[in-house]
């Protein structure tokens, strides 16, 4: 139904990303594409959806086939242009970065999920049936009349799914469709995917690590560096000894070492917010609620209700949840970005108030978003992490020094004058890890730190969280990779309809 042959890819004449590649995908095939960061996999899945970057300066020398027509390509301007709504309608594709897809014309998820098809002239009767079976499918319908903008992250990633698969799509590809779901999204969009199988539809499926459950029939393709390592089944897969490449198989436990890892500094607390001479904890949420006005209506959704949570130094403390509880709310609290409706918050011995300002806070508390790009901004990956410290008044060379010591606790030394966004994914995100440690705050508050993450990377993360508690700070983190949870907190506390639901017995930080 559609090949992908690639002699060579490079981006705008640089180096080759993607070579060697013959890969053709049939009716209700499913095809696992994995590879750790940098290995090529969102540029082949780019190319199956027809994105071939000749108008961006891209050489591709290769050919697609799409049913029996067949394009070649030799990177010259003279190269076929694609037709991307044409392709579209029997190629969808559901990127990585999900608010990268939003067409930010939608005022619900409705309009979102309908965008598409409307715009390829489909009837209004049709649109609408379309629309709501499609949502009843991903369990949406009760999100159908939300601005997709406020939605969670796991809310959003499903709706991405929705717009894609509306029209039925012959192909459908996906760049890491289970980030950031809780398991029972993940088996409600499963299981979707599942029925477009059946029903025809071949799915491609990108991701940095193994899944640890799917047909051990289906097929695997393993890129690293941009060239094909391994091709097989899964279950081929599963002991072929991938982990020399760094892909690892979903739902195992991190590989850290217990030392804390070098060029990991002891926290430093900020000037005008230091820990309680009592020694009490680093931060303290008592009673807390916040609400916010629902949309279209002049009622308050009440997103957290009465959390009480204590966190002392040497504490690594796991929120876990489903979509829509309220753990990123929670977050947000910690370091001033939301202020809560009743109840008070508590950083280092510091009652919060409503006129606290958040940029006191950034030495004692970091912060790291879910999306991480939402926090580069700076046009090198230095500059971008000695911004925190330089505005913390710490001067040009210390905060230099500072920040290329995070950069080398995080492995990214080498990467010092490069401009983040030229760096792969799992780069960026180290890189605004980075950020967060070389404002030494004593609080390091995490939303989704693995997300994306491949074997070296999430391995990378463990080992920082460890070595931080371990020289007196505290870590906070929201996170659906229980099997990473297990392994590194000392509590791990689950929060439902705003309330946390139990006290998180308190571990080792072994896990025992």
């Amino acid at each position: 139904m559609i090949r992908l042959e690639c002699s060579s890819y490079a981006y705008d004449g640089g180096p080759v990303v993607l070579s060697g590649v013959d890969l053709a995908v049939e009716p209700g095939a499913l095809v696992h594409v994995v590879g750790p960061s940098g290995s090529g996999k969102t540029t082949l899945a780019r190319l199956l959806a027809g994105q071939t970057g000749a108008g961006s300066g891209a050489q591709f020398r290769g050919a697609l086939t799409l049913g029996g027509d067949r394009l070649g390509f030799s990177g010259s301007p003279e190269d076929p242009r694609i037709d991307p709504a044409a392709w579209s309608s029997t190629v969808a594709y559901a990127a990585q970065r999900t608010e990268g897809q939003l067409s930010m014309m939608s005022a619900t998820v409705a309009e979102e999920i309908a965008f598409g098809p409307a715009n390829r002239g489909m009837p209004a009767g049709e649109l609408r049936a379309a629309v709501q079976a499609t949502a009843a499918r991903l369990g949406l319908t009760d999100l159908l009349n939300r601005d997709p903008r406020r939605l969670s992250g796991g809310q959003l990633r499903r709706t991405i799914i929705a717009a894609a698969v509306v029209g039925n799509p012959r192909v459908l590809i996906l760049d890491e469709p289970f980030q950031g779901l809780d398991a029972g999204s993940r088996a409600e969009v499963a299981r979707t995917l599942e029925v477009l199988r059946a029903a025809g539809t071949a799915l491609l499926i990108c991701a940095p690590m193994l899944p640890g459950s799917a047909p051990q029939h289906s097929r695997v393709l393993a890129l690293v560096s941009g060239r094909p390592v391994f091709d097989g089944t899964l279950a081929q897969a599963w002991t072929a000894g991938l982990e020399r490449y760094a892909i690892g198989t979903e739902g195992s436990a991190p590989d850290v070492r217990r030392d804390p890892p070098q060029g990991c500094a002891a926290p430093v607390a900020a000037s005008d917010v230091r820990q309680d001479s009592t020694g009490g904890p680093l931060t303290e949420l008592a009673g807390v609620s916040f609400s916010y006005r629902r949309e279209g209506t002049s009622g308050q959704a009440e997103v957290l209700r009465g959390v009480d949570l204590r966190v002392d130094p040497g504490d690594i403390v796991g929120l876990t949840g489903a979509n829509g509880s309220g753990k990123s709310t929670l977050l947000q609290h910690l370091n001033g970005l939301l202020r809560a409706s009743s109840g008070t918050v508590t950083v280092a011995g510091r009652l919060l108030g409503r006129r606290t300002a958040t940029g006191r806070l950034a030495g004692a508390v970091g912060f790291l978003f879910q999306d991480t790009d939402q926090q580069l901004f700076e046009r090198t990956v230095l500059r971008e992490v000695a911004y925190g410290p330089t505005a913390a008044g710490a001067g040009r060379e210390g905060a230099q020094e500072r920040a290329r010591t995070a950069l080398a606790a995080v492995g990214l030394g080498h990467a010092a004058g490069e401009h983040p966004y030229e760096l792969g994914f799992v780069e960026r995100r180290l890189v605004a890890f980075a950020s967060l440690i070389a404002s030494e705050p004593s609080v390091w508050v995490l939303d989704e730190p693995t997300a994306g993450l491949d074997l070296r990377g999430r391995n990378r993360v463990g080992e920082l969280l460890l070595g931080h508690a371990a020289a007196g700070g505290a870590v906070i983190l929201a996170t659906h990779d229980g099997a990473f949870a297990d392994a590194l907190c000392t509590r791990i506390l689950e929060l439902k309809d705003g309330r946390i639901l139990s006290g998180g017995a308190r571990r080792g930080a072994d896990g025992a």
